[in-house]
């Protein structure tokens, strides 16, 4: 069968990468010279191919085992993401609700820029000119593209207006009506530019476009944009109703992008259209929602896509940012580029034509049950490259570690869905999903030995059980009639539980929140979401004290283990959502391990090996290990010394070996992982810097501190 959602255009060539401040050389012995290209970490995830790899090669299998924390930086009683970024002998870090910048090798503070972060903000951006000067730092709060001064934090005023950019305007929408549009995840730098993507408010049926936009680093004028949601004439654009564009949201860039620097291609992933589990109103593939995007990069210009879910009815965003790598392939060196999907396939692509290394084909899928939802008939199945997370799930396939009546419970729920396979439509009696939204490969657990076409990821097992309601109209005025309790009960009880407690680290306890956040922070929040936590603007205003003095009551003794998210629909349209997690007092009721960390040598498309990755606290004190910690996201980095660093939600910092998976050292950390361990040297010495920023500071009954640790050798 002939694949769907390829095409080819034109190929760019020659790039030179400028805007990272380069290090000085490291003379160390068995380390590389710190200014080759993978011998720094000025960018995100490492380097701008997101690669998430170092070539310093100090720390090895041989001496890993004496890694010892050097260093501590306290990040006070806030958590976030941030992945570190290290230029020269300073690092630049999101902390305590603003930038900060530390020495790299003591950690002592240098400066800190209060209120000028988003609080899960997941880096940062460099960048300089082609003659070292106009230095400054990118960060987005809210929805504004920061500039500020490396050398102190202060605001650089000649950028956009006065130091910032509304990222509202320029989207074809009234800027007043669009509540969200952020992103949690820095843009990449090419010369003079920043391309960035945005999180929206994809959890309405309405919600900002999801344009793909570039612009000038020293004035911040807008220099290009990519429609996700095609204008009339551009291509794509029959793949939606008519004058989409202007109604519907989201096909956003929220995730990692990476540059080819000889090709001068960015390479972009992209996520479901709004509304996420019914498509009714955009029947069609919906290009360019869950897409990988080869665009030109000083022009936006497509050279050639390849849509990985038509009409996407699942949230299956492509959470993971691709990988560029080369492969030898049928003899053949070849620029290759890798791209993970929480559906639980793997693709790989040439780099420059977009054909696929390994073969896809489409195959029919199940047609949805539900008035006016036309799922596509087929989807993109790859033919040679096996599913690397379970995608089927029987009611006998569930937890021994769950008590027998909370196994037949879901046992019972799995028989009464729909259970047709992997892309089994939402429906009203609820259907079996399995990885599920929140799992397969998710945002930053991907990394390559670029040169030797090894690729290397966690996998993330998360069955749920979408459910399609008619939707009965809630709006401000019935709001404004209800009670707290009432209002509690109808907007946040599915997320954060009936009594408050929520379920970390996906949705944090309420209680208490008046030690955490303000009267207006609160309202904030409500009003515009945060996070994973959609906009509730019809709440009065009178109406917000009472809900906050009530949740800040309520008792954290119980933990809610169904609902975990609602996603309301706008008034007119016909349905909401709600999906139900196999959580569990032990773990989760699906069958573990809950996640594995996998090794594959793409040059074949063979799995290397695979191995529980991290385990549930809960579980590991009664001595149950290799159950996989939960929901692990955002931390792997590979070494050219064959080590894997990464971060679990079993608040560890562990070391693999790259050849078999084995765990070469462990240390604890005090919190949850917020982004991904940086790698980088300083004086001859290299570090490993885990970002313990994440999670509820009180979980599994254990406290934690957020905090930034940096492990290295002994001197």
């Amino acid at each position: 069968m002939k694949i769907r959602g390829t095409t080819l255009l034109t190929a760019a060539a020659c790039f030179l990468l400028i805007g990272c401040q380069p290090q000085e050389e490291v003379p160390a012995s068995g380390q590389q010279n710190a200014t080759d290209e993978y011998g720094q970490w000025a960018s995100y995830a490492g380097t701008t191919d997101s690669a998430q790899f170092s070539s310093l090669t100090q720390i090895d299998k041989t001496n890993v085992s004496k890694l010892l924390p050097v260093w501590t930086y306290e990040n006070g009683d806030t958590p976030h993401r941030c992945t570190p970024l290290v230029v020269g002998e300073v690092m630049y870090i999101v902390a305590r609700g603003g930038v900060a910048a530390v020495d790299a090798a003591t950690g002592k503070e240098i400066w800190h820029a209060p209120d000028t972060a988003a609080q899960y903000a997941r880096g940062l951006v460099y960048w300089q000119d082609d003659k070292g000067g106009n230095a400054r730092v990118l960060v987005v709060k809210e929805h504004f593209l920061l500039a500020l001064n490396p050398r102190d934090g202060s605001v650089v005023s000649s950028f956009g207006d006065n130091g910032q950019i509304d990222l509202r305007q320029n989207l074809n929408r009234d800027p007043e009506t669009i509540t969200r549009v952020s992103t949690m995840t820095p843009g990449r730098v090419f010369e003079d530019m920043i391309i960035i993507g945005s999180a929206v408010g994809d959890e309405t049926y309405g919600g900002a476009p999801g344009d793909i936009r570039a612009y000038n680093l020293l004035t911040g004028a807008l220099v290009w944009t990519f429609h996700t949601i095609p204008h009339p004439g551009e291509y794509g654009y029959d793949t939606w109703p008519e004058d989409a564009y202007l109604k519907i949201g989201a096909a956003n860039a929220w995730s990692n992008m990476a540059i080819d620097e000889e090709r001068e291609i960015v390479y972009v992933p992209t996520g479901a259209p709004s509304y996420h589990f019914y498509g009714g109103n955009r029947h069609g593939d919906n290009l360019f929602s869950n897409t990988l995007l080869a665009l030109d990069v000083r022009t936006g210009k497509r050279v050639w896509h390849f849509q990985a879910i038509h009409h996407d009815i699942w949230d299956y965003d492509l959470a993971m940012g691709p990988k560029l790598l080369t492969v030898n392939h049928d003899g053949k060196d070849i620029d290759a580029v890798a791209l993970a999907g929480k559906h639980g396939f793997l693709f790989v692509f040439n780099r420059e034509s977009g054909e696929p290394l390994f073969d896809i084909e489409e195959r029919p899928v199940p047609a949805s049950d539900v008035a006016g939802e036309f799922a596509s008939p087929t989807q993109p199945w790859p033919v040679e490259l096996p599913p690397f997370a379970r995608i089927t799930l029987s009611a006998d396939e569930l937890s021994p570690y769950s008590d027998p009546e909370e196994r037949e419970a879901w046992a019972s729920r799995i028989k009464e869905a729909r259970n047709e396979g992997l892309f089994t439509p939402p429906a009203l009696r609820g259907v079996v999903s399995i990885p599920g939204s929140r799992g397969g490969a998710q945002f930053g657990n991907g990394a390559v030995i670029p040169n030797e076409g090894l690729f290397f990821h966690a996998v993330i097992e998360s069955p749920t059980i979408p459910k399609l309601d008619e939707r009965s109209t809630y709006n401000a005025e019935q709001y404004a009639g209800a009670g707290a309790e009432e209002i509690y009960a109808t907007t946040c009880a599915v997320c954060h539980g009936a009594n408050g407690a929520g379920q970390p680290p996906l949705f944090p306890a309420l209680s208490g929140i008046s030690a955490r956040l303000s009267q207006s922070e609160f309202a904030d929040v409500l009003a515009n979401g945060r996070g994973r936590m959609a906009a509730y603007p019809d709440i009065p205003e009178t109406q917000v004290s009472l809900l906050m003095a009530y949740v800040d009551e309520l008792s954290d003794t119980n933990l809610s283990n169904m609902e975990v998210q609602s996603q309301v629909a706008d008034a007119q349209e016909p349905f909401r959502s709600g999906y139900h997690h196999f959580f569990s007092d032990n773990g989760l009721v699906g069958p573990p391990p809950w996640s594995k960390l996998m090794g594959w040598d793409l040059n074949t498309g063979k799995v290397l090996w695979e191995k529980p990755y991290g385990d549930v606290i809960q579980l590991a004190q009664r001595g149950i290990t290799g159950t996989g910690s939960l929901f692990p996201t955002n931390s792997l980095a590979a070494t050219g010394a064959g080590l894997l660093f990464s971060v679990t939600n079993d608040r560890k910092i562990r070391a693999w070996d790259q050849a078999n998976g084995d765990v070469l050292w462990a240390h604890d950390i005090p919190a949850d992982p917020g982004g991904i361990p940086a790698i980088y040297a300083v004086d001859g010495r290299q570090y490993v810097v885990a970002a313990a920023t994440r999670g509820e500071r009180e979980v599994h009954g254990l406290k934690g501190k957020y905090a930034y640790v940096a492990f290295a050798l002994p001197e």
